[in-house]
């Protein structure tokens, strides 16, 4: 049997939610994600929580907890691991830098980690130590991470390729053992045009390298769900710009090995740790370049957290769901319509990211079949 190439990299935060997510996907939507997790930053919440109460070494004890998990639903396959919200120096109480530690203990549980370099964070010594450090095996690679400061720097293109060039050079790395991620981040009040301009740019000065694989990622899901829909108790689509991002690139620059990423159902720019007083019940649900959102009210107001059942219904009601069968998030769904379960917030992140993903990866799919045809069909 043919080993299946992975076409989707969601960037997801290491938390339950999406573990849940993940360990409810189909082999065959596992056997084509790549999943980016990234390591959330230690707020005072967890600090102070009891379980790390006698520990001297809670940094270490965090990231443990979090390796522990990330193994139970991904051990024997590939995944890509950033710290990118904590200070590019951090370390563990003994001295090691945090993502030295966390590839250390998650390639001792069996996870096939593939270190992630941020362009970002590169003037950093501390960082780049730790991250020239890492072994990669010759039959390795990394991935290049090209955030906004990159994005910035693109614009002067002698110094952009220079900083380029030298962070290969720093890693004893060619080309084609290096992944480039464009991250765009939150893009829901970028303009498409913009995006497409400042993504070509930075591909034309680099294609010619011979990287391993391009993608370009970013979220249209705004911080807070009003945003997206204004009124409560009501439904609305909001434009996966990330999506034609990369429909655009992939059309564009056709002989580049392309992955599709974005950030899942919680962009970069969501707050963690802190329990919102007036959270809002919601579903966002993947549709064709689009995200349907059935939004409700507030969880502390009229029937709280009974309003998930109306908001599934709304989405087994609508013509963009996929049926029961489609993914566990799609079944979950529909027993919540039939009022099976009510599910809280961490469990919602779960179904609405387990649909997100098996959605895209037939997305994806289904573009590169038709980008196939009709090149083949131009010749």
């Amino acid at each position: 049997m043919l080993k299946m190439i992975p076409i989707y990299l969601p960037i997801l935060k290491a938390k339950p939610g999406e573990f849940e997510a993940i360990s409810q996907l189909s082999k065959r939507t596992a056997d084509k994600t790549l999943p980016f997790f990234e390591i959330s930053r230690m707020g005072e919440k967890i600090r102070e929580a009891k379980r790390f109460k006698n520990s001297d070494a809670v940094t270490c004890k965090y990231l443990d907890e979090i390796a522990q998990k990330i193994s139970d639903v991904w051990s024997g396959r590939a995944a890509l691991i950033d710290a990118y919200q904590w200070p590019a120096h951090s370390t563990t109480e003994s001295g090691e830098h945090i993502l030295t530690y966390i590839y250390a203990e998650l390639k001792s549980l069996g996870v096939d980690v593939i270190p992630v370099i941020g362009y970002d964070r590169w003037d950093s010594k501390p960082y780049r130590l730790a991250m020239q450090g890492c072994k990669v095996d010759k039959d390795d690679y990394v991935c290049l991470r090209l955030d906004s400061h990159a994005i910035e720097d693109s614009a002067e293109p002698e110094f952009f390729e220079e900083q380029i060039l030298n962070i290969l050079n720093d890693l004893s790395l060619e080309p084609e053992r290096c992944g480039v991620l464009i991250d765009f981040g939150e893009v829901f009040s970028s303009p498409l045009e913009d995006l497409v301009d400042k993504a070509n740019g930075i591909i034309d000065l680099l294609r010619g390298r011979g990287f391993k694989f391009f993608c370009t990622a970013g979220c249209s899901l705004p911080t807070s769900i009003d945003k997206a829909v204004k009124k409560n108790n009501s439904t609305g689509n909001i434009m996966r710009k990330e999506m034609l991002l990369w429909q655009t690139m992939r059309k564009e620059y056709p002989k580049l090995n392309w992955l599709f990423s974005d950030y899942g159902i919680r962009g970069p720019n969501m707050v963690e740790d802190v329990i919102a007083q007036h959270a809002n019940g919601k579903i966002r649900y993947a549709t064709a370049l689009s995200y349907f959102i059935a939004r409700g009210h507030s969880m502390k107001l009229g029937n709280k957290g009974a309003q998930m059942y109306e908001l599934a219904n709304i989405i087994v009601e609508s013509p963009c769901y996929m049926g029961k069968d489609f993914s566990w998030g799609d079944f979950r769904i529909l027993e919540c319509s039939r009022e099976k379960f009510r599910g809280n917030s961490t469990q919602w992140i779960g179904i609405d990211t387990n649909h997100h993903i098996t959605w895209i990866i037939a997305e994806v799919t289904e573009f590169e079949i038709s980008h196939i045809i009709s090149a083949s069909m131009a010749t």
